[in-house]
């Protein structure tokens, strides 16, 4: 499926038809789609503002359906509701499904101006070009990510297990068969948060009760990988009290897929053992993050904005191949853009020559990735000044994944992005580089926050 049509009109059927047909005509397969929502929850979820829950529902539901044999898309659009409300969801909705809308409102141009088709020779003509490069809307990456981490099926360690809005992830998690929470702490304790957070845990929720029989099994396994260090039994034992330790160890031993924390602990408590343990990947010298930024209409990959504070030419490389193989495992397309201040040539400094090492050294690591660098974020991003700024250029206005030079930058500008830039929501940092999944929380994370890092990690797994 590469094409998606979304009709909007009030004679439904006929112009339903009328693409079906259009689409037979130029020798192509359709499918029609009704979204699994009625006009009145629709109209309420709208006045309610919760547009991006709804466009979500709709996508998982979009996504769940089979549409891997057909070429285009009909689905229908809004009918029965108020002009208004009519047009944001037929708007929200098109977005959502990167969909051009097919209507014949008088005023469907004042709502929809950029992906409208308002005649049969508008819709011939898009049929008869090639099929853009679809994009993945916040929507469809979420529930995307969903889909696939239930598919998956993984067992996702929490060591913070009894800490509200952990317990209450871990509800929401198996109501949606996202994955399989194990959580670590005090039975009674967990049981006892999720009574005072109205939460009713399934009794046969899996708790591993941490206790000084349970950690000795674990001691050998850790003084050898430790060895190196001087590790002692009695050193040992003394780490694994803590249960970001003791669900490492379980990682390591291959007893759970994925491990999350850092709702309560520092970046540091829960990085620290994953590279004792788990360490990086074979061929990986050093570890990274990325972040999912969702637009509404699209998703990007931001990369590293939590881990390395000034990265040397050969670690940012080493970060771009990471985010490349990030893109590539979560279906998004990669283009990477290695950023600076300059432009190709058009900056001098020893900050631009650094991203231009990087750049060089990617490309003869990996001579078919597209990348390029150093670009500027609009060079990277709009087509008439990547055009502009570097001619020739097979990323540039046309970038997908962003590496930013530094923690600095990549920090303030996700954050810039993540707070100014309208229904933009960020999903991450997911760590990248480890031999195993371990993906650290921000100790203000909200449930939703870590219901997504469990998905991430469970897809990571798998």
């Amino acid at each position: 499926m590469n094409r998606v049509y979304l009709v909007a009109s009030a004679n439904m059927e006929a112009k339903v038809k009328e693409v079906m047909d259009a689409v037979a005509a130029a020798g192509l397969i359709a499918a029609a789609y009704k979204p699994c929502v009625n006009g009145a929850e629709a109209a309420k979820e709208l006045k309610a503002h919760n547009s991006a829950v709804l466009m979500e529902k709709i996508a998982a539901d979009f996504l769940s359906q089979d549409f891997d044999s057909v070429d285009a898309v009909v689905v229908e659009g809004a009918q029965g509701m108020s002009d208004v409300i009519a047009q944001k969801y037929n708007d929200s909705l098109a977005t959502a499904l990167d969909a051009k809308i097919y209507s014949d409102s008088e005023d469907a141009d004042l709502f929809c101006p950029n992906r409208l088709l308002a005649c049969s020779k508008c819709l011939a003509k898009d049929l008869a070009a090639e099929p853009a490069e679809r994009k993945t809307s916040q929507a469809m990456f979420r529930a995307g990510l969903l889909l696939k981490a239930s598919k998956a099926k993984k067992r996702i360690v929490l060591p913070e297990g009894s800490e509200p809005r952990t317990v209450q992830a871990a509800k929401l998690v198996i109501d949606r068969k996202i994955a399989v929470p194990v959580l670590i702490g005090k039975k009674d304790e967990i049981f006892a948060v999720a009574k005072e957070q109205g939460v009713t845990l399934p009794a046969d929720i899996e708790i591993i009760e941490p206790s000084a029989e349970l950690a000795e099994k674990y001691v050998p396994t850790l003084v050898e990988l430790r060895k190196s260090k001087g590790l002692t039994e009695e050193q040992a034992r003394a780490a694994l009290a803590d249960n970001v330790m003791l669900g490492t160890m379980m990682l390591k031993m291959g007893e759970v897929d994925g491990l999350v924390s850092g709702a309560i602990h520092s970046t540091a408590d829960t990085l620290r053992p994953a590279l004792q343990v788990i360490k990086c990947a074979p061929g990986v010298k050093s570890v990274s993050s990325v972040f999912f930024m969702c637009m509404p209409d699209k998703t990007y990959i931001y990369g590293d904005c939590a881990i390395n504070l000034n990265p040397t030419a050969e670690e940012l490389a080493g970060i771009a191949m990471q985010c490349d193989d990030t893109a590539k495992a979560f279906g998004l397309p990669s283009r990477v853009a290695l950023l600076s201040y300059s432009t190709m040539n058009s900056g001098k400094g020893p900050d631009a020559d650094l991203v231009r090492e990087a750049s060089k050294l990617v490309k003869e690591a990996r001579p078919e990735m597209l990348v390029d660098g150093p670009l500027q974020y609009d060079a990277a991003t709009v087509p008439s000044v990547g055009s502009l700024k570097a001619p020739g250029s097979t990323v540039a206005g046309k970038a997908t994944v962003f590496v930013f030079p530094s923690l600095s930058a990549g920090n303030i500008g996700y954050k810039a992005v993540q707070r100014s830039a309208h229904g933009t929501i960020a999903i991450g940092p997911m760590l990248q580089g480890l031999a195993k999944p371990v993906n650290d929380l921000s100790r203000g994370a909200l449930v939703e926050d870590i219901v997504y890092t469990i998905a991430l990690t469970a897809v990571q797994a798998g």
